[in-house]
């Protein structure tokens, strides 16, 4: 068994490695800058692969020392692994040998790597703004040339129209007396409408006012009729007019009303056969309708009857005979068999 002397001197040996491996608070704020700056740039020594540390929590010491994992193979790495890692991106002479050199002094060594950084970003920046600088230039230059291209292209096609305007002359010179002038024509249409001629006006009026006043008449006869007593002459008929076109109802009842006659009067209109209107209308409107058509010289069809034979086109007589034949011609043929 080892004896006490060798345990403590192993106990002091690991204490002085943890303290070793503690980073100051600066420290540790410059490696947490610079690992987020050059994260994508840091290949791990393990799977020597770029961009794939991630921090993975911190240790319970004083001040926390932050534990990074690489995401490729799995390996965790402390504060001081890390700042290693970080300074071996660098370029600079001063920055390998302070990686390198790790007995330096705390406050050199941020100094050093403090003035590395800035030297790199000083550097990066005017390489950008250098290709920057670059690239619009040969855009511009590239503009200038399209420019003057377009520039060329439309004084040439300036010229072309010009000698094309030189060189044709009208065929048909346009004579200004052979086209009235649109004011006199607008002033005429103008004056012709009926607003400006009083007379057609008051005609105007004259007929909407007829037309008011016959509404108006039938709608006091339609409410009269309903205040008398029940007429003795009951009933409905049909009166039969010729007609030349089998029309629409609604065009027959626009001529009935350019008649003169109430189409509320007319209850019913149909066609029963060809060439003939049919207009159901009460008993009591039946002389005011007559009297109406025959003021407009209107035969009423009087002999008209809608159940004759010939109105009914029925052929069934006709039928039951041609079937007879034929069944009489199968039973004499079945008796020659």
């Amino acid at each position: 068994m080892p004896s006490d002397s060798a345990i403590s001197d192993n106990n002091s040996n690991n204490n002085l490695s943890n303290i070793s491996n503690i980073l100051s608070q600066d420290e540790i704020d410059y490696l947490i800058s610079h690992f987020e700056t050059h994260r994508k740039s840091l290949r791990c020594p393990n799977c020597e692969k770029k961009g794939i540390f991630r921090r993975n929590g911190s240790t319970k010491s004083e001040p926390p020392q932050p534990i990074f994992r690489c995401n490729g193979c799995g390996s965790s790495f402390r504060v001081k692994t890390m700042l290693n890692i970080v300074n071996s991106t660098q370029s600079t002479p001063a920055n390998t040998q302070t990686s390198m050199n790790p007995e330096f002094s705390g406050s050199f060594q941020d100094a050093t790597l403090s003035q590395v950084t800035q030297t790199n970003s000083n550097q990066n920046d005017s390489q950008y703004l250098l290709n920057m600088i670059q690239l619009l230039t040969k855009e511009l230059a590239s503009a200038r040339t399209e420019i003057e291209r377009l520039r060329v292209q439309t004084a040439h096609l300036q010229e072309q129209l010009n000698q094309q305007n030189n060189t044709s002359k009208p065929t048909n010179p346009l004579n200004p007396s052979d086209f009235p002038p649109l004011q006199n024509t607008t002033t005429t249409l103008l004056h012709s409408t009926p607003w400006h001629q009083p007379e057609k006006l008051q005609q105007i009026k004259d007929q909407l006012t007829a037309q008011q006043q016959q509404r108006r008449l039938q709608r006091q006869e339609a409410a009269a009729r309903l205040l008398q007593p029940p007429s003795t002459n009951q009933g409905f008929k049909y009166i039969y007019l010729p007609t030349k076109a089998r029309v629409p109802i609604g065009q027959i009842r626009s001529r009935l009303r350019k008649l003169d006659i109430d189409n509320n009067r007319i209850i019913d209109i149909h066609y029963p056969d060809r060439n003939i209107v049919a207009l159901l209308i009460h008993n009591d409107y039946e002389d005011e309708l007559r009297q109406q058509l025959q003021r407009f010289k209107v035969t009423i069809k009087e002999d008209f009857n809608p159940c004759d034979p010939q109105v009914l086109r029925d052929h069934t007589p006709e039928e039951r005979e041609n079937l007879a034949f034929i069944i009489e011609f199968f039973k004499s043929s079945r008796n020659s068999w």
